[in-house]
């Protein structure tokens, strides 16, 4: 299996959470006047875009059916709609900081079209897909979801940005982007009720992911974003919607209270993990996932205080911008250090086990020592080979597989799961 192989089946939709969180920091410089700055941080969110949408093709060609188990899984299919916000934070980038209102319209198409079918899709899952007896609510709900009302928000304020410059049919495009609103908004509502009852009445261990809880901010921000957004396009253009502008001031500025609410218990969570659990500090995806949430909810500041005239909100705008920054520096280090010592590239015949399993393995001279054995089994390999293969857990949390290749006895690095 080569380094590409092993890449594509190590890929995860919400890497596209990093194209997300880089067009926002692109946007928000953008917003503060920093316009020299803004389009190297969208060509940055492009390319990352380019790699993560080259290698996840690859995936759904290559290993079609872990991808088909990753769509159907109910803890894993709000995902995709990671994709969805992205096409339109890329939208929303070339309106802005390029003035491409034309391709942001070509791009906001899109986004309609991926929105439907991974609702129609993601939902009927929910819906329809036949329930296990061991199908807990603690272990299918939680912070990711918000994801759904990410797709449903974004795709409502790219519309409206494309309504500011479009020369027919702006009532349709108003119509349709306040439904998405709307849908939105009652989405966030509902799983937030979910998420409190999930956190109130279900165990939540120290050693739990909690990057997607992150998105509890993210999604309120974003709900806060449209709002303000649509209120100044209707103040200026004016119409039928004129009437909704009270609502429109007071829900965005609801949903944005809602954000701040979630700050603190984010934080207590965040700290309780680092004190109580097992695990160091490691790289994992929802670094970025952070960045983007922060990045919403900076970005949602700012047009909070343009739209109440408040001084003291621009200066906590202006804090979690700084803060946003940081973190995509971190992360952005972090995540190059993570790939460059990423066991993806060394060879995958270049593997020698210590002692025996469930020890530790090398790998091009680096030690991982084994946390876990998940599984073993004898497998018979299309060549005829006869090997036994371990799925186990290291030391770095990196889940992989190995195999031992009885007549040749050598060990082969088979799978990588990041």
């Amino acid at each position: 299996m080569g380094i590409l192989t092993i890449a594509a089946y190590s890929l995860n939709t919400r890497w596209f959470t990093a194209v997300m969180a880089t067009s926002m920091i692109a946007s928000i410089v953008h917003l503060y006047g920093y316009s020299g700055v803004g389009p190297y941080f969208f060509i940055a969110s492009l390319a990352i875009l380019f790699t993560v949408v080259v290698f996840k093709s690859a995936q759904t060609v290559l290993f079609y059916k872990d991808a088909l188990e990753e769509m159907i899984n109910p803890e894993k299919t709000f995902y995709f709609f990671t994709i969805v916000g992205t096409v339109n934070f890329v939208g929303i980038c070339f309106s802005r900081v390029f003035h491409f209102h034309t391709t942001a319209s070509i791009c906001w198409y899109v986004a309609i079209g991926l929105w439907l079918g991974v609702s129609l899709f993601s939902f009927s899952i929910l819906f329809l897909n036949r329930k296990s007896e061991d199908r807990k609510i603690e272990d299918v709900l939680h912070g990711g979801w918000f994801f759904a009302t990410v797709g449903a928000q974004s795709t409502a304020l790219l519309g409206i940005i494309v309504a500011e410059h479009a020369t027919g049919y702006v009532l349709f495009i108003q119509v349709f982007s306040f439904a998405l609103w709307s849908v939105g908004a009652s989405l966030y509502l509902v799983f937030m009720a979910l998420i409190i009852l999930r956190l109130m009445f279900y165990r939540f261990d120290s050693n739990a992911v909690l990057s997607p809880y992150w998105m509890n901010i993210g999604a309120a921000a974003l709900t806060a974003i449209t709002g303000t957004v649509f209120y100044r396009h209707i103040q200026a253009a004016g119409g039928p919607f004129v009437d909704f502008l009270p609502f429109l001031k007071g829900i965005s500025l609801l949903f944005w209270s809602f954000g701040l609410w979630w700050m603190p218990f984010l934080i207590i969570l965040t700290l309780r993990k680092l004190v109580y659990s097992d695990e160091c500090l490691s790289f994992t995806i929802g670094y970025w996932e952070i960045v983007f949430a922060l990045g919403l909810y900076a970005d949602g500041t700012i047009h909070m205080a343009g739209l109440f005239e408040g001084r003291y909100l621009i200066v906590i705008s202006v804090c979690f911008s700084i803060v946003c920054i940081i973190l995509w520096c971190f992360s952005s280090v972090f995540t190059i250090v993570h790939l460059v010592k990423s066991s993806l590239w060394v060879p995958v015949n270049d593997l020698t086990i210590n002692y025996v399993i469930p020890y530790s393995f090398k790998l091009h001279g680096r030690l991982f020592q084994v946390k876990e054995v998940v599984s073993e089994w004898l497998d018979q390999t299309i060549e005829g080979v006869l090997k036994k293969r371990y799925c186990i857990i290291t030391n770095t949390n990196l889940t992989c597989v190995i195999s031992y290749d009885m007549l040749a006895k050598k060990w082969y690095l088979d799978q990588v799961k990041d």
